[in-house]
C-alpha cells in the first residue's frame, strides 16, 4: 500500500485558497504592465491614441505630450507597480490642443495634427 504525507485539512484548504486567490482574483488586481494594448487611430486632421491603464486609476497617470510624441506614465502608492508606455507619431501634434478621458480602464487621448498649410502673410 502506497504512502502519502499527512496533510491536515485545515492545511489543505489553506492552500486551495491561497491558489485560487493568486490564480482566479489577483490576476485581475495586477497593474498594468508595458505589453498592454495600445491602439492609434489616425483621422484626417488628429489621432486618436487608446491605452489599456489595467488598474490604474486616473489619478495614478501622468501624461506628458511633445510635438510628435505621447507618454504615458503609471505609478501607484507606495508598493504598487508603475510602467510607462510612448507612442510616436509622424505628424505634428498641436500640444495645446490634447484632449484626454479615461473609462473603464482605458485612456483615451485624441491629439490634433497641426496644420501645414502655410498661414498668409499680413501686410
Amino acid at each position: 500500500m502506497p504512502k502519502f504525507p499527512s496533510c491536515k485539512v485545515d492545511d489543505f484548504q489553506r492552500e486551495f485558497d491561497e491558489l485560487f486567490d493568486e490564480i482566479l482574483i489577483g490576476r485581475w488586481r495586477t497593474p498594468a504592465t508595458a505589453s498592454e494594448p495600445a491602439m492609434v487611430l489616425e483621422h484626417k486632421d488628429c489621432y486618436e491614441a487608446r491605452v489599456c491603464t489595467g488598474a490604474f486609476k486616473p489619478s495614478e497617470l501622468d501624461l506628458q505630450v511633445t510635438e510628435d510624441r505621447l507618454k504615458v506614465r503609471a505609478r501607484q502608492g507606495a508598493g504598487g507597480g508603475s510602467w510607462e508606455r510612448q507612442l510616436t507619431f509622424s505628424d505634428t501634434i498641436e500640444t495645446e490642443m490634447v484632449t484626454a478621458k479615461w473609462a473603464k480602464g482605458i485612456l483615451t487621448v485624441v491629439l490634433p495634427k497641426k496644420d501645414k498649410r502655410p498661414r498668409p502673410e499680413r501686410k
